[in-house]
């Protein structure tokens, strides 16, 4: 109805039909789906990046590249549909393997990790200062009383099932990696384990 009542001139006419865009919020539309767009090709272009460069930086550590390229793919294949983003899983994996110089292992303790912190149904900043609190914990063989709490506020109740899995409390189960009780490479895999079979009460943390 706009357009069929526009004035014949050309100047009338581009000026109604700003005003129409303006009006309809088209204007707004369009400027958010360029936005959509450009987001999507800069993640795109991040995501061939880390591809074409985790075996390189994994070399420096010594991981041969095959071993490398399985662990991207997996990674890869494993966060298809989640809000986590190969680089975030690329950066936590290279930090584990540069504590125990095993990609495998610090594959599948991302990635049950991963999980275990989305079921916790935290933020995603939240979400990721746990997984940088756990990382640097990790590196450091313990954790302190800050980097536990912020991993208790990411995931309460999936804490709580790994500390139940050991027959503790979650404060115990603090504790024991604090003092050396319990090492983080015995709580990684453990929650490797529950993130693949659970428990008996809860489904597996990927379940979840």
């Amino acid at each position: 109805k706009g357009i069929n009542n526009l004035k014949s001139s050309t100047g009338n006419a581009f000026s109604q039909i700003k005003n129409i865009v303006a009006g309809l919020g088209i204007d707004k539309l369009i400027s958010a789906s360029f936005n959509i767009i450009n987001n999507s090709i800069d993640s795109a272009i991040s995501r061939l990046d880390t591809l074409n460069n985790y075996p390189k930086v994994m070399s420096n550590l010594g991981i041969a590249s095959d071993d490398a390229k399985k662990s991207i793919e997996k990674m890869s294949d494993k966060l298809s549909g989640l809000p986590t983003t190969l680089d975030q899983g690329a950066l936590a994996v290279q930090r584990f393997t540069s504590k125990n110089s095993d990609v495998g292992k610090s594959t599948d303790y991302f990635l049950a990790l991963n999980n275990a912190l989305l079921a916790g149904g935290a933020s995603a900043d939240i979400q990721s200062t746990a997984l940088e609190q756990l990382s640097q914990s990790y590196a450091k063989g313990k954790p302190d009383m800050m980097e536990w709490r912020s991993i208790q506020t990411a995931m309460p109740a999936q804490l709580n099932q790994v500390a139940q899995s050991f027959g503790i409390t979650s404060d115990q189960l603090g504790e024991a990696l604090r003092n050396g009780k319990i090492s983080m490479d015995d709580f990684m895999d453990k929650i490797v384990e529950l993130n693949e079979n659970g428990t008996g009460e809860f489904q597996s943390f990927e379940e979840q």
